[in-house]
């Protein structure tokens, strides 16, 4: 008996015992064609209060059900982490579930009006699995944008009287979108692109001068809060997600604002199931 399996102790069950921030490549068959990913990963399992550690080097193991710049039979991050969920719990027959999580960069392509590009968002997916079969997906996908705030402006307004276009002070506001199912794929472009349709316009990397210019005046156009970017960001999400998964699914959205005329942020936070949020008689219906 190693030492691992011994009694510990203080007989408390641990929820999650593993490996953080994992530098690990993975080549994916996606309906766009094999892309190769690097993926910052967590992969964990839980333990009971009988045993005293896990045998971490299995987590390792577990990763190898798709070796470096090698195609897998996974056609998405979601899949592969499955399948590392799944190893995990072969090789720790002590362990009740386990967890497998990657972060990475991706790029979707973006328009708004005339202004398109290919645009990096920010990947977060977990997946949990239970020794008895039950799954979670949860896919978080944070994108850039602006907000002009329709308070200032308002009061410019009243001060230096009506005109064609008020000024206003511009955030630049990071948005997440999360949606957990069970096992139901969601696709990033879709949770991205319900995000962008949501700020007062979108963040781009390339802008030419006429470009930045008419961005400016659109994002001036559509003045909003956080809370209403938070809003419009759920409702379009589950919008854009009806039909499509389990109507218990969840929704979340964390809007954070980084102010440019405070020291300190401005941040929403809003949750929902998919049929509270766009059933029949929904809150964005």
């Amino acid at each position: 008996m190693e030492i691992q399996d011994l009694e510990p102790t203080l007989r408390i069950p641990l929820e999650k015992i593993g490996f953080k921030n994992i530098k690990h490549r993975i080549n994916l068959k996606t309906p766009k064609g094999e892309i190769i990913l690097d993926l910052n990963m967590d992969v964990t399992v839980a333990i009971d209060g009988d045993r005293r550690g896990a045998h971490l080097s299995r987590n390792i193991e577990a990763l190898s059900v798709s070796e470096l710049l090698t195609p897998s039979d996974a056609h998405s991050i979601e899949e592969y982490l499955e399948m590392v969920a799944t190893r995990l719990l072969k090789l720790h027959d002590y362990a009740s579930h386990a967890e497998a999580r990657a972060r990475t960069t991706y790029y979707i392509d973006l328009s708004f009006n005339d202004i398109t590009g290919r645009e990096p968002v920010d990947v977060d997916i977990l997946v949990r699995k239970s020794r008895e079969g039950t799954r979670l997906w949860t896919v978080s996908v944070t994108v850039a944008g602006m907000s002009v705030c329709p308070s200032a402006q308002s009061t410019i307004e009243s001060i230096i009287g009506e005109s064609k276009l008020t000024p206003s002070h511009v955030q630049r506001v990071l948005v997440s979108g999360r949606v957990t199912t069970t096992g139901e794929m969601v696709r990033i472009e879709r949770i991205a692109n319900a995000i962008a349709k949501s700020f007062s316009a979108p963040a781009f990397t390339m802008l030419k001068r006429e470009q930045e210019a008419r961005l400016v005046i659109e994002a001036h156009r559509r003045p909003k809060f956080a809370e209403d970017i938070a809003r419009e960001s759920i409702c379009n999400i589950a919008r854009d997600l009806a039909g499509s998964i389990s109507e218990e699914s969840i929704i979340e959205v964390e809007v954070l604002s980084l102010e440019s005329i405070h020291p300190h942020n401005v941040y929403a936070y809003t949750k929902g199931r998919l049929k509270d949020i766009f059933g029949r008689e929904g809150l964005c219906s």
